[in-house]
């Protein structure tokens, strides 16, 4: 701050305006000076994208009489064993899915297996289900209303031959897709779906329905 001398001569009224002054000079704002930005607060990250969340991990579960169930979680899309799936799905303009595709190996198993579903969990508490893949296929298939004539599953209309192309395709997809038993001694792949596309970054619980509805078995990542 300035050193201010007030004369003889400086009448006592007249030293208001010049302490005005001196307190403005005082309070005024620094100027800003040029500089890089400190951008956000530190611990401020972005969220990764679903793709780079749903890194697949290797699961095994082993069920009470013997049955080795393992598969990887989720599959991907561009897996061999889900790409006509995949591609029909495209063409039907259904929704995207996640994938899981499961080999039973029930070579030591003592009673056969039905693969009814496999459930995971986020730290939320949240189940995310897939089940048989056939039942996708079938829901994608284009069907006929005597009101409305041949229509996909998301209710876009169709001409009767490319319904009638599409239909043969569902049905050789789901055929070769319905069944999720394995028999003792067997050894089978088994392709799951959830209709669940975003799946959690994480899972802190897999749980495995090999026998129906009834039964459930822990999976735990494979070492």
């Amino acid at each position: 701050m300035a050193t201010i001398f007030i004369g003889e001569t400086m009448k006592p009224h007249s030293l208001l305006p010049v302490l005005v002054l001196v307190l403005a000079s005082c309070t005024a704002p620094v100027p800003a000076r040029d500089g890089p930005s400190l951008g956000p607060a530190s611990g401020t990250v972005a969220a990764p994208s679903s793709q780079e969340a749903r890194a697949p991990l290797p699961y095994r579960a082993t069920t009470g009489t013997g049955a080795e169930i393992s598969f990887l979680l989720p599959t991907s899309a561009a897996d061999p064993a889900v790409a006509a799936i995949e591609a029909y799905r495209v063409k039907a303009g259904a929704a995207p899915v996640s994938y899981l595709v499961a080999e039973v190996d029930n070579s030591n198993g003592t009673v056969p297996v039905n693969l009814y579903s496999v459930s995971v969990f986020d730290a939320g508490g949240h189940r995310f289900t897939f089940s048989s893949v056939a039942d996708a296929i079938h829901s994608w298939g284009p069907t006929y209303s005597y009101d409305f004539g041949w229509r996909m599953g998301d209710g876009s209309a169709v001409d009767e031959a490319a319904a009638g192309t599409l239909k043969r395709e569902a049905t050789g997809l789901h055929s070769a897709n319905v069944n999720t038993t394995v028999d003792v001694a067997g050894q089978t792949r088994v392709v799951l779906a959830s209709y669940d596309a975003q799946l959690p970054a994480g899972f802190v619980r897999v749980i495995v329905q090999p026998f129906g509805m009834d039964v459930e078995v822990e999976a735990a990542p494979a070492s």
